[in-house]
């Protein structure tokens, strides 16, 4: 028979205690709470626990109850201290969330901010619920940010042809699930086959398979960001949106809309990484 950890501490505390009222003021139970509760156990044991009277008096089965109890109560006191503890401790930190790809562009972000409180990236492709004081920014593509959230829009990504050296004509194609992805429409851009082409199924796998001299390739232009030996050849239209996305404005901290702020500012200043209004397309490299 399972017993809840609720019932156990109100048969400790009620050992213990001597009192329906003591053990509820421990508990912050009402006494007629602590009363059903320990009615509700024993009906479900079919066995006494207290021998009612002028004053409760436990039997030989709630003294054995408590006396295992009494050490779990302890660990349970430490327990709840650890996570109030992690929970302070989390608040007090900024954590964000982007996928491998756009990582680099968060990590170029904070090195320009220089954030004087904690901040905690979680490189995932999967979307995290965005929750305040667990996951309190998400850097993604979006064409429009759906639900409760609140979105920043950065503009719509740079997209570059790159090669290593003039006239390659070896490309780094795609793999079919990531030419399928409708954030990635710069692909219609990009031959479906090509002979001696490598094909790859990351974006940096395709970039770093690009810097090796493999072939020419197709990405977001800030993650050749400082790097001599990728040319641009031409920009690509196709480039999805990026929005910085946050929970509901209530119960973010001060503090962190101060940091998020800066972070959605220094994300839109990146330089090359974001197509410029108005701007055409680069064609040829100089």
């Amino acid at each position: 028979m399972h017993i809840s950890w609720d019932d156990l501490q109100t048969v400790e505390a009620l050992v213990r205690t001597g009192s329906v009222e003591a053990t509820g003021r421990e508990l912050s139970l009402r006494h007629s709470s602590v009363s059903r509760r320990i009615a509700a156990l024993e009906a479900r044991l079919e066995a006494a626990l207290f021998v009612r009277g002028s004053r409760l008096v436990p039997t030989p089965l709630a003294a054995q109850i408590a006396a295992r109890a009494g050490p779990m109560r302890t660990q349970a006191a430490e327990v709840a201290g650890l996570l109030t503890t992690e929970r302070r401790e989390r608040q007090q930190r900024l954590v964000m969330t982007a996928s491998d790809v756009l990582a680099p562009l968060v990590f170029l972000a904070l090195s320009s901010v220089a954030p004087n409180q904690p901040v905690e990236v979680l490189v995932s492709d999967q979307e995290m619920e965005l929750v305040p004081g667990r996951v309190d920014l998400a850097l993604r593509p979006k064409h429009d940010p759906s639900g409760a959230l609140r979105g920043r829009r950065l503009g719509r990504l740079r997209i570059g042809l790159y090669g290593t050296s003039r006239g390659m004509t070896r490309w780094i194609l795609p793999s079919p699930a990531l030419r399928g992805r409708t954030s990635m429409r710069w692909w219609r851009h990009v031959p479906e086959d090509a002979p001696g082409a490598v094909s790859c199924d990351s974006l940096l796998g395709i970039r770093d398979a690009c810097r090796a001299g493999l072939g020419r390739a197709a990405f977001p232009s800030f993650l050749a960001h400082g790097d001599p030996r990728l040319r641009l050849e031409k920009e690509l239209d196709g480039g999805p949106p990026l929005w910085l996305l946050a929970p509901p404005a209530r119960g973010v901290k001060r503090e962190h809309q101060a940091l998020q702020d800066a972070l959605f500012q220094a994300l839109r200043a990146t330089e090359g990484a974001f197509v410029k209004q108005g701007a055409p397309p680069l064609h040829t490299t100089s």
